[in-house]
């Protein structure tokens, strides 16, 4: 039981970043051609982690704004949303909701590289269009490792 507190508590520590981001479910070019600057609505986030052996998946969303602003600030405006983690192996899954919040601070999007760093936290951005991007995180704490996609639209 102490393993799947660990897992979880880490786990939701890294959401809890990635609900900067995410939403639609509609296929896209694997291209970044736009500019990340402007107000982007949150969705979906979505992705599979190790720890100690066991495999968890997770999928969530979340609804409310994400503004990338064109002086290297952004605001993030998270209305409401909720992550499930699921351990197949375990037959265990949780939902935990995410609760409304507001924070600010600072990104660097790369577009050579196509990293984007917000508050210190690389991210790479994997599709980037005029009305939808996605996000990927890669996960390496606590023994825990993987991948998280978040997406956002206009």
């Amino acid at each position: 039981m102490k393993f799947l507190n660990n897992s979880i508590k880490v786990t939701f520590l890294l959401f809890s970043f990635l609900f900067l981001t995410g939403c639609s479910k509609e296929e896209v070019n694997d291209e970044t051609v736009a500019n990340i600057e402007g107000v982007w609505q949150l969705g979906r986030t979505y992705g599979t982690s190790t720890f100690n052996g066991f495999s968890a998946n997770i999928d969530g969303a979340s609804e409310g704004t994400f503004e990338f602003r064109n002086d290297g600030s952004y605001e993030n405006n998270v209305i409401s949303g909720s992550i499930t983690i699921s351990i197949p192996a375990l037959n265990y899954s949780e939902t935990t909701p995410i609760e409304a919040s507001f924070s600010s601070g600072t990104y660097l999007y790369d577009e050579s590289t196509d990293d984007l760093v917000v508050d210190g936290e690389v991210s790479k951005v994997v599709v980037l269009n005029a009305n939808f991007m996605k996000v990927k995180t890669l996960i390496n704490d606590s023994g825990t490792t993987g991948e998280i996609f978040t997406e956002f639209h206009r």
